[in-house]
């Protein structure tokens, strides 16, 4: 049912300059949404509904809430570009709204517990690992550094002079 747009879309998609990720993302929820329309039967691409978009985003195999986001990033693309090349009258898909994905609160250590955590790897701070490791510690506790920035850290990048990092 999809098939004479698919190779066209997924072209225009590419000259967008989507990351591969996205694409590979686009490619495989197409696919997802070329299995619903077999499933409903529906033969045309002129007898899709605002309705069938929801059930499919929402409901079809029972997606988590990133599928569902990425079901609805797709219709709006697909849409888009049906409704540009005139396919479509009109794009049906923008009344679908992502879905609120809700954020989680990061956990983090009480005093007692990063106490605990220091005192353990200042036990074991005999060697250059265990010393490296304790400064490790001490900096994701006391600084708040993310892993991915200490991760980056260099020796040239610590100012043991004036104690800056």
């Amino acid at each position: 049912m999809l098939y004479p747009y698919l190779s066209p879309f997924l072209d225009y998609f590419k000259l967008a300059e989507f990351s591969e990720p996205s694409f590979q993302a686009m490619n495989s929820r197409i696919k997802e949404f070329q299995l619903y329309l077999q499933a409903q039967k529906i033969k045309s691409i002129t007898k899709i509904s605002y309705k069938h978009l929801v059930e499919f985003a929402g409901d079809f195999k029972a997606p988590s809430i990133h599928v569902t986001k990425s079901r609805v990033w797709m219709l709006h693309q697909f849409y888009h570009y049906l409704t540009l090349q005139g396919h479509v009258k009109e794009n049906i898909a923008t009344q679908l709204h992502y879905p609120k994905i809700e954020k989680t609160v990061p956990d983090f250590l009480t005093s007692d517990e990063l106490n605990r955590l220091i005192r353990s790897f200042a036990g074991q701070a005999h060697d250059m690992i265990g010393l490296r490791n304790l400064v490790i510690i001490l900096l994701l506790g006391f600084l708040g550094i993310r892993t991915s920035a200490l991760i980056g850290i260099n020796i040239q990048d610590v100012d043991v002079t004036s104690g800056l990092l």
